[in-house]
């Protein structure tokens, strides 16, 4: 059948397919009521590291052609729904799948959207269009473990960029009387996730089909080489179809940065690029009132950053406040403030990825949202550069693990222990970003360690603030060295405090004090906060810490000339800053002594450098 010869769809034959098309949705209905053995399977981790038995990956962005881009990216946001119901699918032996019966129905209240359907041999626009590829690749699967189709049916055309004859079967869908039925002897699992390329379909099973069984059918499939190919409405001018619509505006695809903190490298690097982006946004805090009464719109950094970079800003104010009481509610829980965090980054990406529009194909990510955001399959078919201000979770964890074990038996270093969220977020987040197209970050750490992976690393310089110039220190005077950070374990105050005992210096600690009373004991230690003058006090800046995700008081005190001591884990580098190793006592004494050059008489009254229990 060539394009001449095919005959124009008219308004009385779709109103003959409506009403054939309910008549036999209505007895697929009774059908299913009394056919045993097919229903809704759960997910579960069971036989998630089984042999994969067959897989098969397909292009999501096959079809380039700018006309086509609207109906494409419905398809891909269609394909990112249907992919969250069938992924981790475990069907039991001799059980049947039903594609229908896995997805239920597809509407608009469940998030899909126009994508392509084929019809009466056009590529037409419909709701939830476009999940025919994924029936296509498990039919495929099926067919290469030996399971049994029970249930296929071939579309009456194809696409220009449909699966070829030799790589797969073709298995089209409709509610719900067009289904795709898979029956195997052996249980089986099902993955199916999207990167941002491809569609990817994984069959696992513990035991192998020896002779698979033959591919049944009850409708008698055509194969899909007889398939002509389909005419498509967005580039079709046949202005007599009553379905072709004149002064048809495609759209591209859009950037949009997904962001919850805002940092003067983030700033700096959104201003020199040059691509229009949207930004979804938080509420800060300070502007929550504000922006719930309605008074006015919110005026803070976020704001006035955005019209500077000249994007378009959308804010998301009752996640944020969600978040502001869940963070106030919960501030005095005793090792909760990582797990409160985590699940108010969490609230804030749900309502990021409601936001997201089929058209949204480019995303810049700040890392905290992205466990959540993977989970839910947001990232599924789109390119996304990840701002990582810290390493993964896994790998903090598994430090403060290491850390832990230097302070056996001590429970007042319980801090370290703090720093946990549940695997399954863990691991998410671990997936999400080997996936990015890029890590783009300004700490040291962080890069070094991606750069081991083999990932694209973009390292930002950064962002000095002005200090004026410290003079030299006299090392007639009694040293001053100032801890920047909260008395925790975490941030080496242990390790710290046992370094100092017997050093005739004083410290300065800026951040909260510590509850356990002995941590600083036997030495000359005072307290005070960030906002005061301690620069030009300040002799030395130490902060010998196991985990620490933004150093700014040690950029101030790098920028003022002052000399630091800090660990590769605080991710700053250059002149000015001597390296440390974490949880060495020894060591950070020495690297002490050396750079302040204090005189071995200090040392008298040091018998050994112990962490206190």
């Amino acid at each position: 059948m060539n394009a001449p010869s095919r005959k124009l769809p008219s308004r009385a034959d779709a109103m003959s397919f409506w009403l054939r098309s309910r008549a036999l949705i209505g007895l697929r209905v009774l059908r299913n009521v009394f056919e045993p053995g097919s229903r809704c399977w759960s997910a579960g981790e069971a036989l998630a590291h089984a042999p994969v038995r067959a897989w098969l990956r397909t292009p999501l962005w096959a079809d380039g052609r700018d006309e086509e881009f609207v109906l494409v990216a419905g398809k891909v946001h269609n394909l990112r729904i249907a992919a969250l119901a069938f992924n981790g699918v475990v069907v039991p032996a001799g059980a049947t799948l039903s594609f229908w019966r896995q997805l239920g129905r597809p509407n608009r209240r469940r998030g899909f959207v126009i994508g392509r359907e084929v019809r009466a041999g056009c590529v037409i626009p419909a709701l939830a269009g476009g999940i025919c590829q994924l029936s296509n690749a498990l039919a495929t699967c099926a067919q290469q473990a030996g399971f049994a189709l029970v249930e296929r049916h071939a579309h009456g055309a194809r696409t220009e960029q449909a699966i070829a004859p030799k790589d797969g079967l073709d298995a089209t869908v409709f509610w719900n009387y067009v289904d795709l039925r898979i029956r195997a002897p052996v249980r089986w699992r099902l993955d199916v996730s999207l990167d941002g390329h491809e569609l990817r379909v994984d069959i696992r099973s513990e035991e192998t089909l020896l002779v698979p069984p033959s591919v049944q059918s009850d409708t008698g499939s055509v194969p899909v080489a007889a398939s002509p190919a389909a005419r498509s409405c967005s580039t079709c001018d046949e202005t007599s179809c009553f379905r072709h619509r004149s002064g048809k505006q495609a759209l591209s695809h859009r950037s949009v940065w997904l962001l919850d903190a805002c940092t003067p490298e983030l700033r700096q690097w959104l201003l020199d690029r040059d691509e229009a982006a949207e930004l979804f946004l938080p509420v800060p805090s300070r502007q929550l009132l504000r922006w719930l009464l309605r008074l006015r719109p919110p005026d803070g950094n976020w704001t006035l950053w955005a019209i500077e970079a000249d994007r378009r800003l959308r804010l998301f104010g009752w996640p944020s406040l969600r978040r502001a009481v869940w963070l106030r509610v919960n501030a005095q829980r005793p090792g909760r403030r990582q797990a409160n965090i985590v699940n108010g980054q969490g609230w804030l990406a749900q309502a990021y990825s409601r936001a997201l529009r089929p058209e949204h194909t480019d995303l810049v990510v700040d890392q905290g949202l992205l466990p959540q955001l993977w989970l839910q399959g947001a990232l599924g078919g789109r390119s996304y550069d990840v701002l990582a201000t810290a390493l993964p979770m896994q790998e903090i964890e598994r430090r403060l693990d290491r850390a832990d074990a230097l302070h056996a038996g001590n429970t007042a270093a319980r801090t370290l222990v703090d720093f946990r969220v549940r695997p399954v977020l863990a691991q998410a987040e671990l997936s999400a970003l080997r996936g990015a197209r890029r890590i783009v970050t300004a700490h040291a750490d962080v890069a070094d360690y991606w750069r081991q992976r083999g990932l694209t690393v973009l390292e930002l310089p950064w962002q000095m603030p002005l200090s004026p110039r410290r003079p030299a220190f006299d090392c007639k005077t009694k040293p001053l060295l100032v801890f920047p950070a909260s008395a925790l374990a975490r941030k080496g105050a242990y390790e710290l405090a046992a370094a100092l005992r017997g050093l005739s210096v004083q410290l300065l600690v800026l951040g909260t004090p510590s509850d356990d009373v002995a941590l600083w004991k036997g030495l000359d230690v005072i307290h005070g906060c960030y906002a005061e003058d301690w620069v030009s006090r300040a002799d030395l800046v130490v902060l010998p810490a196991h985990v620490e995700h933004a150093p700014r008081a040690l950029l101030r005190a790098i920028s003022a000339g002052l000399p630091v001591i800090a660990t590769s884990a605080c991710g700053v580098r250059g002149e000015g800053v001597v390296r440390a190793v974490a949880g060495d006592v020894e060591n950070l004494r020495a690297t002490i002594i050396a750079t302040l050059g204090l005189e071995t008489s200090v040392l008298a009254t040091h018998a050994t450098a112990v962490v206190p229990t």
